[in-house]
């Protein structure tokens, strides 16, 4: 694991504080998977884009998909064949639940209930947490990887097309 970057560091929060900067909106800035070899790859590319959601009263949902997926030429969901919506699947992640915090391990896990691939329905997601700004940072290893996914926190003041 010598070719991954550092852990991003646990802040200095107690789980109020770290529930209170949760809570709103997140817009997808980056999603970047650190290879063992020193390599970096962008699962959904550097345009990806996404929207994650934590609400005052512990649930969450996150949604990721590539930029410019193209349509499909059916019109409706089960028209599709099997091997354009798997293509299209692979383009997009989303799940919801609910989250808890623990703060003196600088983890949030999302408790899934529901997801596009169902093997990930009903698992316990931790992810490492830090803030920088308007920055949220959540990071897991997966197998000798590094996930680590940029957000920024969206302007709950204004509404979209306003």
């Amino acid at each position: 694991m010598s070719g991954l970057p550092p852990r991003i560091p646990r802040p200095e929060m107690d789980e109020a504080q770290v529930v209170q900067t949760l809570v709103g909106g997140w817009e997808l800035v980056l999603w970047t998977t650190f290879r063992s070899d020193g390599s970096e790859i962008y699962p959904f590319g550097k345009d990806g884009t996404g929207l994650m959601m934590y609400s005052a009263d512990g649930h969450m949902s996150c949604h990721l998909s590539m930029n410019n997926r193209p349509l499909l030429d059916a019109p409706n969901i089960y028209a599709v064949s099997d091997a354009d919506l798997g293509q299209s699947v692979r383009a997009y992640s989303g799940y919801f639940g609910t989250f808890s915090v623990d703060a003196q391990a600088g983890i949030v896990t999302h408790h899934v209930q529901g997801a596009w691939y169902p093997n990930f329905a009903t698992v316990d997601q931790p992810r490492r947490y830090g803030f920088d700004g308007d920055l949220l940072f959540l990071e897991a290893d997966v197998g000798d990887d590094l996930v680590r996914i940029s957000w920024r926190r969206r302007n709950s003041g204004t509404l979209p097309g306003h």
